[in-house]
């Protein structure tokens, strides 16, 4: 490993950015050089902030990058600000780690996929999720064969909050179902590969009075997965005041795991054994509980490595346009009311 220090640069300095900032700052060999937000004094405070104040801020993206020597950019702007800087970034050669999702429209997520593609540089979208304790067990699981077949998984993600300006604009944010809980979509890809129909609606249904909330704030869908899996994810921003609830499960021929919240849940080792067998042989079924923090942090470490040459990374560009594809064929299903959609 080289002695010198990976120069990682950030464009967009609001609150994602500050977590992976600080997550960034557990990793040995990192240095976070620079800063970019069109309003310089918030780049200035997150400087103070995040990063001990060594870092130069801009205003600018392009004199950012033609002043920098950047090995790594984080880009952590709303899907729908996107505008060439990560092509443009990649074609410098420089690793990207994008936050999701990565754009608004397949031909905009496609377009940085060729250019990721064709620059051969690293990239992770921040799908964070798929960097929890019992997501990694759980996938391990699936990938050596001990959890069995996968079947079914039911996933909600409840929040009840305004959110910024930007999230409330179609133009910008796309709304819950692309934006937020596309996490969920994008778990169920991970876990169960690709989807091969899906049908779902959304709507907003609770926040009409309010003249600028022009996204959903109820989605659900049903989707069916290449290998026969099933799952049904729904989200709603009509929770709990100020609340956020996250809780999944997922039913494997061998294990059911439950989450009581992301990064927590209970494996629960039936091993395919039907109910009155466990009953007569007076089994006594193992149950162990996974849990940690640090996700964001993880997500990080792994997209570090992966540069170094150490590991792949997670959550691929590919991950990043194929997610979108799915929260995308939803949101028409439920424009052509509910009409299943192929892939």
């Amino acid at each position: 490993m080289s002695s010198n220090p990976l120069r990682v640069g950030f464009l967009g300095t609001g609150w994602i950015a500050s977590v992976y900032a600080d997550g960034l700052a557990g990793i040995p060999g990192v240095k976070i050089t620079a800063l970019c937000n069109r309003h310089l004094d918030k780049a200035q405070k997150f400087n103070a902030d995040h990063c001990g104040a060594a870092a130069t801020c801009y205003d600018d993206f392009d004199r950012m990058l033609a002043s920098e020597k950047l090995d790594v950019l984080w880009i952590c702007l709303p899907p729908g600000a996107h505008g060439g800087e990560a092509e443009k970034a990649a074609s410098h050669g420089i690793h990207l780690m994008l936050e999701k999702p990565i754009a608004l429209s397949l031909e905009r997520a496609e377009s940085i996929q060729r250019a990721v593609r064709a620059a051969g540089v690293q990239c992770q979208i921040g799908h964070h999720f798929r960097h929890t304790l019992p997501v990694l067990k759980l996938k391990q699981m699936l990938t050596d064969g001990s959890a069995g077949r996968p079947v079914f998984m039911q996933g909600r993600f409840f929040t009840n909050a305004a959110f910024p300006t930007w999230w409330r604009d179609p133009k910008l944010g796309g709304g819950q179902l692309v934006e937020q809980s596309i996490h969920l979509y994008d778990l169920a890809r991970h876990l169960f590969g690709e989807p091969a129909v899906a049908f779902g609606f959304r709507d907003n249904l609770a926040h009409r009075r309010f003249p600028d909330y022009q996204v959903d704030d109820v989605s659900a869908a049903t989707i069916r997965f290449r290998n026969g899996a099933l799952a049904n994810l729904c989200a709603a921003n009509v929770w709990e005041p100020n609340t956020q609830s996250v809780e999944m499960s997922v039913l494997c021929e061998r294990v059911l795991v439950k989450f009581g919240k992301l990064n927590e849940a209970e494996f629960i080792y039936h091993d395919g054994l039907k109910p009155e067998e466990i009953k007569q042989k007076q089994l006594t079924i193992k149950r162990e509980v996974v849990g940690g923090t640090g996700y964001y942090a993880e997500l990080a470490r792994n997209l570090i490595a992966a540069i170094r040459g150490e590991e792949a990374t997670r959550s691929s560009i590919d991950d990043g346009v194929e997610s979108l594809r799915l929260v995308l064929a939803i949101a028409k299903s439920s424009a052509q009311g509910g009409e299943a959609q192929r892939f």
